[in-house]
Formats: structure tokens, C-alpha cells, sequence
């Protein structure tokens, strides 16, 4: 679907896309997740066609779409993309059917088919019963759901998201997000999404691409990458668990300087157990609790379907099979 070749971009002497290679499968919701300042916005609006590269290939369907070695570049508007913006980006003197008409007004719609695309949008985000208000008369969710059907009225091969959830509480963000990926394999899109989000990156995507400083370091399933992280830098930014010395398990059969201890790697033990640990905090989150203790001078946290005493020593065995060796 879509293809990115060695891309390049800078502003001035800053480089910011240092190479990017990615293929992007036709149906798949795909994230580029990362920090600010690694790239990830910079490489959506070349996607969009708001940004050029400097070099390298952008294709689609193989299609090219931009390369500047042969001066090809397809503008913004011919690439028919659709696009959801954090702020919902809605024209507040605009009813939300005008705002979702907008696009189609551009595309040069006839006024009755625009109408019958509008309620039909409409219909497909729950939100027919608003029509003919205005944003202000909206909640921040309902006004991102206009946002996502004005995105759908040209029935766009491509949707492009720039942090769709970041502006909604906690609670809404998680409903929302899996409505837009149910929207996204009903009609078979192809998504983009750019965040910084952690959670968000795990409920919508079916791939993640862990962007660090211009680069992509790390492409797989959520699954993989929050719990099997390449790096250290990689898996501190996604809070993947403990990261301790090697020296710290004793003799081990891997050869990196770090290692992953996993929340679920450590499990108090009934009787003794591999370590003493001290408890430093315990607090209950999401049907568990979540231990603070401190082990040879590492601060360490675990997962406890059983509270242990505040303070005090437990006693811990650790899942050696969970421990994940990691690239400096």
C-alpha cells in the first residue's frame, strides 16, 4: 500500500528524518510512536504532502508520490487522504454537516449528494442525532467524532491521525479509540497515527513504530514491542519494566550489558525465596497492586495479586524465562 524508501529530511543544518524505511500494508493501522522531537510529525506531514523530503521515495500503490532525485511530488489534495487532527481542527461558525461538507463542497459535489454523504458519515460515527449543531454545542469527544467523519466523506484510501485521542479524559479516550478501530476494519482503511501516547498506541494499532531520533528503531505488534523492547532507550520510553545490569541476575547466559525485568519477572515467593527484597510502596491499581521495593540498590516494581506488608522484606523468585537482554 504504502512504501517509504530511504527518507530524508532537514531544517536548516537540524536533521530530522534520517533514513526512513517502512512499508505499510493495505487495511493495517499502523502508529509511528515516539518522543517529541523524533521525527514522527515531520514524517506524517510528508505523508500528507504538506512537507516535501529532501530525499528518498514515497509511494502509494506504486504510485510515487514524492522523490525529489526526479523532482516528482503529488500536492496534499490529489492524494486523497483523509486526515484527524488532535484539536479537531472544526470551523466553529460552520454546523458540523457543513464542516463534514467542506471536503466534498472542494471535490465539487453536487449540493444533494453532498447532503446524502453528510447524513450517511454522520450515521456511520453515531452522531445523527446532532446534525445542524455547531461544535461549540458539542463535547470534546462528539466534536472528534465529527472530526473522523468529515475525514471519511471522501471515502479516502489513506486516513491520517495526528494524536486523535490526546485531548479527550482518560475514559473517553479508551471508548473512542476502539471505535475508531472498529470504523477502521469495517471499512477496511488504511491508518496512520502519530503519538507520543503509549496507550493510545496500544489500543489502536496493529503495528507500532518506535521512533527515536529520526529514526525507526523498532517495527512490530503492540505485544511485542512493550514487552520485548529492543533497547534501553526503547524500553524506558514505553515503561516496559525493570531495567537492571547484567551483573545483577549473577552468572547468565547473555552476553548485553542490560537486562529487562518485566513487572510479571518477579513474584513473591512463599517460602525463601531467589532474593530479600524491601517493600518501599504498595499501591492498588486496576484490580492489583502495584510493589515499590529495593533489592542490592535497585529501585524495582512488580505486579501482586496479594498486598504485602508496607514496610518490611519479601521474599521474591525471578521468572528467568521473562527476562528480556537489551541493546544499550
Amino acid at each position: 500500500m504504502i512504501t517509504i524508501q530511504s527518507l530524508r529530511k532537514s531544517f536548516g543544518t537540524t536533521q530530522i528524518l534520517k533514513g526512513i524505511d517502512l512499508d505499510i500494508a493495505e487495511g493495517e493501522f499502523i502508529t509511528l510512536l515516539g518522543e517529541s522531537g523524533s521525527g514522527k510529525s515531520t514524517l506524517l506531514r510528508i505523508l500528507s504532502g504538506l512537507e516535501r523530503a529532501d530525499s528518498g521515495v514515497l509511494s502509494c500503490n506504486g504510485t510515487v508520490l514524492d522523490e525529489a532525485a526526479k523532482r516528482t511530488f503529488v500536492p496534499t489534495q490529489a492524494r486523497r487522504f483523509g486526515f484527524v487532527f488532535q484539536d479537531h481542527a472544526l470551523w466553529p461558525h460552520m454546523t458540523i454537516d457543513e464542516n463534514i461538507a467542506f471536503p466534498l463542497r472542494s471535490d465539487g459535489w453536487r449540493k444533494a449528494d453532498m447532503a446524502t454523504r453528510v447524513q450517511e458519515v454522520l450515521a456511520q460515527v453515531q452522531m445523527s442525532a446532532h446534525a445542524g449543531k455547531y461544535p461549540r454545542q458539542l463535547s470534546g469527544g462528539q466534536r472528534q467524532r465529527v472530526g473522523i467523519a468529515r475525514a471519511l466523506a471522501l471515502s479516502p484510501r489513506v486516513i491520517l491521525l495526528d494524536e486523535p485521542l490526546a485531548s479527550l479524559d482518560s475514559n473517553l479516550r479508551d471508548d473512542l479509540g476502539h471505535e475508531i478501530r472498529k470504523l477502521a476494519r469495517q471499512f477496511g482503511l488504511t491508518c496512520i497515527n502519530v503519538t507520543h501516547d503509549r496507550r493510545e498506541a496500544q489500543i489502536l494499532s496493529d503495528r507500532i513504530a518506535v521512533m527515536v531520533d529520526g529514526q525507526i528503531q523498532q517495527v512490530g505488534a503492540p505485544l511485542k514491542v512493550f514487552t520485548r523492547p529492543s533497547t534501553v532507550g526503547i524500553a524506558r520510553f514505553v515503561n516496559a519494566g525493570n531495567i537492571v545490569p547484567r551483573d545483577f541476575l549473577g552468572n547468565t547466559p547473555w552476553t548485553d550489558d542490560w537486562l529487562l525485568l518485566p513487572r510479571n519477572a518477579l513474584q513473591i515467593a512463599p517460602d525463601r525465596g531467589e532474593v530479600t527484597a524491601r517493600v518501599q510502596d504498595v499501591v492498588f491499581i486496576d484490580g492489583r497492586f502495584e510493589v515499590k521495593v529495593e533489592v542490592q540498590g535497585q529501585d524495582l516494581t512488580f505486579f501482586s495479586e496479594t498486598r504485602p506488608v508496607d514496610t518490611g522484606q519479601v521474599e521474591l523468585n525471578i521468572l528467568r524465562d521473562n527476562v528480556v537482554p537489551l541493546s544499550a
